[in-house]
């Protein structure tokens, strides 16, 4: 994935986090889509949610503020999904359920899913 826009609502986590407003900003789940429309700041979830899957990895990385999420797929996920875009959820209201938790970034990636194959998807934010 060449890039991911952060979003309104995930900035705003993270403000009402510094304001003692919010406790949870762990990102969570990772969900996958078949809309290709471009990724906008004022987006609140993903236009065509079709596959969820618990976050697989996050790490903290050089340089300072940088931070790594990762997404594997394996073999018997989202088989034959043509994905068009992938999106971070996070907060104490992100579960398995389609469209839940906040999204904090949405991104494109252009790849039909086969049953035969996995993938990882990375996401970097810098601070």
């Amino acid at each position: 994935m060449a890039t991911a826009t952060l979003t309104d609502t995930g900035r705003n986590l993270v403000r009402d986090a510094r304001r003692g407003l919010v406790t949870d900003l762990k990102i969570k789940y990772v969900a996958v889509g078949t809309n290709s429309t471009a990724p906008a700041a004022g987006q609140t979830q993903l236009l065509a949610e079709s596959f969820r899957k618990v976050l697989t990895s996050m790490a903290a990385s050089p340089p300072t503020g940088q931070e790594t999420f990762t997404l594997y797929l394996s073999p018997g996920d989202a088989v034959s999904v043509g994905i068009q875009e992938v999106g971070w959820f996070a907060g104490a209201a992100a579960t398995g359920v389609a469209n839940s938790g906040v999204m904090v970034a949405r991104g494109l990636y252009a790849h039909t899913k086969l049953a035969s194959e996995s993938i990882q998807v990375d996401f970097t934010l810098t601070e």
